[in-house]
């Protein structure tokens, strides 16, 4: 290995470990509330080694976005998106963001929600970029639960917009319930998400049953004879 490979190498690691601090304090405190000072600080690095691998701060609060929408595609979208049919996927994405804001992933839940609100009336870069993961996420499902219906998985008459609607409100109202310990209401939108799909699955006819012949004696079948 040359030492400019090596020296890439560990400016890579340098910058993963500090995004992944930081995007750990912007999930409880905002984008805003990161500076190149508190993320040296909590990453136990000086203020210009930040500034060489970020520049300034607003390349620092995206490149923290990134890391926890990477981070969020890791441990929740793979894996949905690894499963069998477009139902299976979809049930995997909401049980997925569900126990990622549960088991506290990053410690403010979900990051995306979270930055909407912070960044819903301030135009610019950070702004545009959170609208469109905000887009990707509701084409991803509005995709999943259009093709769940050309499969027979899902009802023909269901409304697919409505659906979508109803899951990423679900997901908004339980974002807040977990950051306030509303447990209660956090697993009421999780049941209430589940369920918005699953009572959008065809029923299924009863198999028929046949009906059911007598065994016959030998005596009786040799009288036929």
């Amino acid at each position: 290995m040359t030492k400019t490979n090596g020296r890439r190498l560990r400016g890579e690691r340098a910058r993963a470990e500090i995004l992944t601090r930081s995007a750990r304090i912007a999930s409880i405190d905002g984008l805003e509330g990161l500076s190149i000072g508190r993320v040296a600080a909590e990453a136990g690095v000086g203020k210009g080694n930040i500034q060489v691998l970020f520049g300034d701060k607003e390349s620092l609060q995206l490149a923290t976005l990134e890391k926890a929408v990477e981070l969020f595609q890791a441990t929740v979208i793979f894996p949905a998106m690894n499963k069998k049919s477009p139902l299976a996927k979809l049930l995997g994405l909401i049980e997925g963001w569900f126990d990622f804001v549960e088991k506290r992933t990053l410690p403010g839940g979900c990051f995306i929600n979270a930055v909407s609100s912070e960044y819903r009336a301030r135009p610019g870069r950070i702004h545009d970029r959170v609208v469109e993961h905000r887009v990707a996420t509701r084409d991803r499902y509005r995709r999943l639960i259009t093709d769940a219906k050309a499969a027979g998985e899902l009802r023909a008459d269901l409304d697919v917009e409505q659906l979508v609607f109803d899951l990423v409100a679900s997901e908004a109202a339980a974002n807040v319930a977990a950051l306030m310990e509303d447990n209660d209401e956090f697993k009421r939108a999780r049941s209430t998400s589940l369920e918005r799909i699953r009572g959008r699955m065809p029923q299924t006819l009863p198999k028929r049953k046949r009906p059911r012949v007598p065994r016959r004696s030998p005596r009786s079948r040799a009288k036929d004879v």
